[in-house]
């Protein structure tokens, strides 16, 4: 700002009001390019909002919501250089936000800066102690992660173009994959102006090649990958159709075509499975006679359907559908009695998570879904799942500590229960972008997968070189042990292992155990802790109905602003207690809550003194301390609509105020259990 000296009073005026005029002026266009900028990146067209953000902060370099929306516009289309840059200026500012923090971590993995990385990851941890993912990756050992960079081949092929490829799935003798590869009659999407996705259809395998991958150096790109919801669009974000060209597409079997028919539409088609009876559920935009469906906030969410019948012409939606929230992604168990799929519908971890449904006799009668629980589910996103038929489940994941962007995972399920903890399947497999769309041949040695590490998503086929053997789920081996209760067997490179007992009434405190960060011969001294089961216990053990209800507490509620235990709650946390005397393999997750009034921040510190009451509570009734995992979540999982602002009775408000219970069995949640 100028300074003038005190000269002659009207000269003063005359010449503030002369550098005040063009002043006001390039206010108000800047004014009028941020509100514009602002209607680009609400509706979702990030290319566009990122061309005139730029123009603002040429002329005000430090205004935040500008660094804020052109940090996060090049953060959703995968813009890693520029995303962050600008995360790095606005980590510069006075007051940081959480997600700045957050977001900056997350770009400085995907440049593959990961010690600076695991320390913003530790501000973050600060800022959101409730927030898993702060403390995991802040301890992450990334070099682990890329130990095992030679365990792989990993091939570039001839099925990718200049565009996207993703998601491949087996289908008959090739396969059946998703690209945007330009289609001429086909609507342009404003998300990065890009073309829409389509299925696409590769007869024969044989046709694969290995081929040099083309010099596309990510600063280079100009066309990023999309979110892994990419499909989720604002009804506006549309524009015109290209004209024909009335090309027809290749039926050579060496090339891919397009799958035409009722299940190409004019919008996104995204990631499917083929379900053993031959009907192919698939991921699409949802639209009602031709027009997209919207949400309360104007976004057109993601749908499930499965094309049957000859040539797929019979379409049949999904029936948890939603247009406010997004369901997709589909995997199928080998048996096709099991469906697992992403959605981010109210009340899960983060943002989008992993369900499953079970089906119920023929066709698509499906059960209601069920989160996969924490053991899966994080704070971000889990997406991309695959069911090999030996027993793993693998999925894509932002929240688990991984090398950058979606890694993929493997963790066995069985029975609907995670067995062990999700692996980070390394360097290779996984790189500092995303790495998502999994699939392997049925003995594990090789396979398919999609990343966009040279800048577009591409498929990549990969062989495994260093793990001959593959171990498979169902493989059981019986030991006998020693009066003391020792044994000793070899078992194999990367695999994980359950100890069940038998013709023994006990229980394990720990029973798993694993082999995937060894890479050369070792002995491993595991022990296994095994206490005596309350009898009154051994004949509910096969009683899916008796344990739910033996193991189902009430909710306990708290005054308005108050931690303390009220009586009505004593009665109940009694019991607990109570049962876990009893049991004392049980393991209790209290997870507290507020109502909307306040801020955040006091809400969160709330939550926590509930769940710290409630663990106190159960400790002076003789309960370890270590049986009690706490969680508090402030007043983000709300029950009802009383949220902040909308008037509602002291009743409704009540029901916010409460820490729920889930016990957990030999390391199985009982909440999470189906029973027949």
């Amino acid at each position: 700002m100028i300074k003038f000296r005190k000269l002659n009073l009207i000269f003063t005026i005359g010449l503030i009001i002369g550098t005040l005029q063009p002043a006001k002026s390039q206010l108000a266009k800047n004014n009028s390019l941020l509100r514009r900028a602002t209607i680009e990146y609400q509706n979702l067209r990030f290319t566009d909002a990122i061309k005139v953000l730029q123009r603002v902060l040429e002329k005000d370099p430090h205004n935040v919501s500008a660094l804020e929306m052109i940090a996060g516009s090049n953060r959703k289309i995968k813009n890693y250089d520029e995303a962050l840059y600008w995360y790095g200026e606005l980590c510069k500012q006075k007051n940081i936000r959480p997600e700045w923090a957050l977001y900056f971590a997350e770009a400085l993995a995907n440049k593959q800066k990961y010690e600076e990385s695991k320390q913003w990851y530790s501000k973050y941890a600060v800022m959101r102690p409730t927030d898993r993912r702060a403390d995991a990756f802040s301890k992450a050992d990334f070099k682990l992660m890329q130990a095992n960079t030679g365990n792989y081949k990993i091939k570039f092929l001839n099925i990718n173009s200049e565009d996207s490829e993703y998601s491949p799935i087996y289908y008959k003798n090739g396969l059946l994959f998703i690209s945007n590869r330009t289609q001429n009659t086909r609507f342009v999407f404003q998300w990065d102006r890009s073309s829409y996705s389509d299925i696409y259809i590769l007869d024969d395998l044989k046709s694969i090649q290995e081929i040099e991958p083309p010099h596309t150096p990510i600063d280079e790109i100009e066309k990023e990958n999309k979110f892994i919801f990419p499909s989720e669009t604002r009804n506006n974000s549309l524009i015109g159709l290209l004209k024909s060209s009335g090309k027809k597409d290749p039926r050579n079997e060496d090339e891919p075509y397009l799958l035409k028919g009722k299940v190409r539409s004019t919008y996104h088609e995204g990631p499917a499975v083929l379900l053993p009876e031959g009907n192919l559920m698939f991921t699409r935009n949802s639209y009602i006679s031709g027009r997209p469906a919207q949400s309360k906030t104007g976004i057109n969410k993601l749908n499930l359907l499965t094309a049957s019948g000859k040539d797929w012409e019979r379409i049949t939606p999904f029936p948890f559908n939603n247009n406010e929230y997004s369901t997709g992604h589909p995997a199928i168990s080998p048996d096709g009695k099991m469906l697992i799929f992403a959605s981010d519908m109210p009340n899960g971890f983060g943002g989008t998570d992993l369900y499953y449904c079970l089906r119920r006799g023929e066709g698509e009668k499906w059960s209601k879904p069920v989160n996969l629980g924490p053991e899966i589910n994080t704070e971000g996103n889990e997406q991309f799942p695959y069911l090999h038929n030996n027993g793993k489940l693998y999925f894509s994941s932002t929240g688990h500590p991984g090398l950058g962007g979606l890694d993929i995972f493997g963790v066995v399920l069985k029975d609907m229960k995670v067995r062990g903890v999700p692996r980070n399947m390394g360097a290779g497999i996984n790189s500092s972008g995303d790495d998502f769309g999994f699939i392997q041949d049925e003995e594990g040695k090789s396979g398919f997968f999609s990343s966009n590490r040279r800048g577009n998503d591409d498929i990549y086929q990969f062989e495994r070189i260093k793990s001959d053997l593959i171990q498979k789920n169902e493989n059981i081996d019986t030991v006998t042990t020693d009066r003391s209760g020792e044994f000793t067997m070899s078992i194999l490179r990367e695999s994980n292992h359950e100890l069940k007992k038998s013709n023994m009434p006990t229980v394990g405190r720990q029973l798993h155990s694993g082999t995937g960060s060894i890479s050369a011969d070792t002995t491993l001294n595991v022990v296994r802790s095994l206490n005596k089961m309350d009898n009154s216990l051994d004949s509910a053990i096969d009683s899916c109905k008796v344990l739910k209800k033996n193991f189902t507490f009430e909710n306990v509620y708290y005054d308005l602003n108050r931690a303390d235990i009220r009586p009505d709650a004593a009665l109940i946390l009694n019991r607990i207690a109570e049962l876990m005397k009893k049991n004392p393999e049980t393991r209790i997750l209290s997870a507290s809550h507020t109502d909307s009034r306040a801020s955040i921040e006091y809400n969160n510190k709330l939550s926590l003194r509930r769940g710290e009451s409630v663990r106190n509570y159960l400790v002076s009734k003789g309960i370890d301390k270590k049986q009690i995992e706490v969680r508090y979540y402030g007043k983000s999982r709300l029950i009802n609509s009383c949220k902040e602002g909308v008037s509602c009775p002291e009743s409704e408000q009540q029901k916010n105020r409460r820490t729920e219970f889930e016990v957990l069995l030999n390391g199985v949640n009982i909440a999470h259990l189906i029973c027949k």
